[in-house]
């Protein structure tokens, strides 16, 4: 059997994860000092609230120990093999927690770590569809060429209504920040090609504005009906609502997710933070 593995990106809890057929290890959060894991020890909302009340926040990826054990644990039964779907390098340290811990195992070559070069909306799809595909008997060769193209189709941004959080995260001078949020605009970051980092794709002043920047980076890696758009909220469910209409006027042929941000992500984007994202179905 194959064991598929991952992480909070995807915006899986464990029990969702584990009733989806998959595992999921959390992310985690600190705030004020204290250490939460996503979803099972702080949610969406009370991470937005402490962020709200000026909270100092930062992320962390699993540790070493806690990924070789699960690996040593799944790779019990000597046919079993796992495949470990991290959320981009460059962007956390997860994928090489995974490499460390799979170095670390008994027997490293029944370990694959996928660096999906993505998160949130399109690693979740990534997953999902792994566990299709090894439901449905294909091999583990047959999937990771569907995962790699897949991620070849990925477009994933963050419009933020607060850029203090960028500044905080080293994403942009604290000057700039202070400016841009005197002025009132809306940056709108991209994913780069290569998954390592984020790049601004545009600075616009209203999110109708900040909508049509994004989809002009969609038609351009060739957007059509096979793409499932995401939409990703950080406690913003009227700015979310007004995504979905915009896109599903544009898009009308596209299936449409709504989701709220895991807390990992608040500590980058802040709340009030839009993601938008796109990938092809496999």
């Amino acid at each position: 059997m194959i064991h598929i593995v991952s992480d909070s990106s995807t915006l899986y809890s464990p029990a969702q994860a584990a009733a989806a057929g998959f595992h999921c290890v959390p992310l985690s959060v600190c705030v004020n000092d204290e250490t939460y894991r996503d979803y099972d020890e702080i949610t969406p909302r009370a991470m937005a609230d402490a962020c709200r009340k000026g909270a100092k926040v930062s992320s962390s990826q699993p540790a070493v120990g806690e990924k070789t054990e699960l690996y040593s644990h799944l790779l019990e039964n000597p046919n079993d093999t796992v495949l470990d779907i991290t959320i981009a390098d460059g962007l956390s340290g997860t994928y090489a927690t995974a490499c460390m811990a799979r170095d670390l195992s008994e027997d490293p070559g029944r370990i694959t770590v996928f660096n999906s070069r993505a998160l949130g909306g399109p690693q979740r799809l990534m997953v999902e569809t792994a566990v299709r595909m090894r439901n449905a008997g294909h091999s583990l060769e047959e999937i990771l060429a569907v995962l790699l193209k897949m991620a070849e189709s990925d477009v994933s941004t963050v419009t933020v209504s607060d850029l203090h959080f960028l500044a905080d995260g080293g994403r942009i001078p604290k000057g700039l920040a202070a400016v841009g949020s005197m002025l009132r605009v809306l940056p709108t970051v991209v994913r780069r090609e290569d998954g390592q980092s984020l790049d601004t794709l545009a600075v616009s002043r209203t999110w109708k504005g900040a909508f049509g920047k994004v989809a002009a980076a969609f038609d351009k890696k060739g957007m059509d009906a096979s793409n499932v758009i995401y939409i990703l909220h950080a406690d913003c469910e009227e700015n979310a609502a007004k995504a979905r209409s915009w896109f599903a006027a544009r898009y009308p042929d596209s299936d449409i997710v709504v989701l709220d941000l895991c807390p990992m992500f608040m500590v980058h984007g802040g709340p009030g933070c839009l993601a938008l994202e796109t990938v092809k179905k496999a």
